[in-house]
């Protein structure tokens, strides 16, 4: 944290990006919505299925932007840094894996069970960046957990 940077203002910057943040999942959930009165007005004929399977990924990552949007609000009310952050890269690292993974794998054999065509496995050079990085973050959360408590214990004999 630079000198400048007091616990207060780092509340009030995390505040902030928290509305911020909000202004997409509201987006996001506004789309899931009108898609839902689309699907509902057209009838929920065979095709109604299909849709919802390929929506099933966006539905994990609308749910890791509410994690990000909890954490902020959190750290704005003056959670602690080491208390927030390792749940929170935990949280979202895996719904980016599970979304990516369903991406990649549910999506395609669920299409082919249910309407017996399309392939296996769908090759989305997005979708396994974002399982990669989600991989990734879940670990770093471990780390981070880690280091938490080896700090707390630390702390423990001063």
């Amino acid at each position: 944290m630079s000198p400048n940077m007091t616990l207060e203002t780092l509340r009030a910057r995390a505040r902030l990006l928290m509305w911020l943040v909000t202004l997409p999942f509201a987006m996001l959930a506004l789309a899931v919505a009108v898609l839902a009165v689309a699907l509902l007005w057209n009838g929920l004929g065979r095709s109604t299925g299909m849709m919802i399977i390929f929506y099933v990924p966006m539905f994990i990552y609308i749910w890791a932007i509410w994690m990000v949007r909890q954490a902020l609000k959190a750290i704005a009310g003056g959670a602690l840094f080491g208390q927030v952050v390792p749940r929170l890269l935990f949280r979202v690292g895996s719904a980016l894996f599970v979304g990516a993974l369903f991406n990649v794998f549910g999506v395609p054999l669920l299409t082919r069970l249910l309407y017996e065509r399309g392939a296996y496995l769908a090759f989305d050079g997005a979708a396994i960046t974002l399982g990669v990085v989600g991989a990734t973050l879940v670990l770093l959360s471990q780390l981070l957990a880690q280091a938490a408590s080896m700090r707390d214990e630390l702390n423990e004999f001063f």
